[in-house]
């Protein structure tokens, strides 16, 4: 089965969460659980820092979530590399 790559945070997040508790996944993450449930309801913008790590999680999964299609390959190579923008262009401004 081939997936949709996610489009909203709410659906980056809970993909790259999978079958973890959200205890166990916000402690990986470095937030406080009930964080990272509003993150997920889209009730608070999650930081850079998050998504970046649910984009990496999900790239890093890609070859088997997304059934290896080319253009899906393309798709998050782009992602990593925008990735490591945000996360460079982050730390630069701190």
């Amino acid at each position: 089965m081939v997936l949709q790559f996610p489009t909203s945070q709410a659906e980056l997040i809970k993909r790259a969460r999978g079958e973890k508790a959200q205890s166990a996944f916000a402690k990986e993450l470095g937030v406080d659980r009930t964080c990272l449930s509003r993150y997920e309801s889209e009730k608070l913008g999650a930081p850079t820092k998050v998504l970046n790590y649910c984009l990496r999680a999900i790239a890093a999964h890609g070859d088997r979530t997304y059934g290896g299609d080319r253009p899906v390959e393309q798709a998050l190579e782009h992602v990593r590399q925008a990735a490591d923008f945000l996360e460079r262009a982050t730390r630069s401004d701190t």
